[in-house]
């Protein structure tokens, strides 16, 4: 990823369903950003190094390899050293998951979700100080 020519915001997308990541990674960037893009945990965070803290974190719940959206955040914004806002994009709508997410401030979005939808969201998560 060449960061020397990104946009002025940069995403971070964890999906392990490829063609779920291939048009989220699409999307975001015709709405100018710069997106990490990956279907596992590790691959983002081996990606990371050198690159700007994100401004936001968009991740499925259930992931590969026991990990899952809420502990991927973590590990993205521990990398980071950042609180960087997150959302993850889910069918799950355990309480298990809402107390996570709310004790994490992460916002939880039920798919499917509708793109507009998505982007006022994220505008909304990074516009707030």
């Amino acid at each position: 990823m060449d960061m020397s020519t990104k946009p002025d915001r940069f995403a971070v997308v964890i999906d392990d369903e490829s063609i779920i990541l291939a048009g989220m990674e699409i999307m975001l960037d015709t709405w100018g950003y710069q997106v990490l893009a990956a279907e596992d945990v590790e691959t983002v965070l081996a990606k990371l190094p050198g690159c700007p803290a994100p401004d936001v974190i968009l991740s499925d719940y259930r992931l590969r390899d026991g990990w899952s959206g809420i502990t991927a955040v973590r590990a993205v914004r521990e990398a980071c050293g950042a609180a960087v806002p997150a959302i993850i994009l889910t069918g799950d709508t355990g309480a298990e998951l809402m107390a996570a997410a709310k004790a994490d401030q992460i916002r939880i979005l039920h798919k499917p979700v509708q793109p507009n939808d998505l982007r006022r969201q994220i505008d909304a998560l990074i516009s707030t100080p």
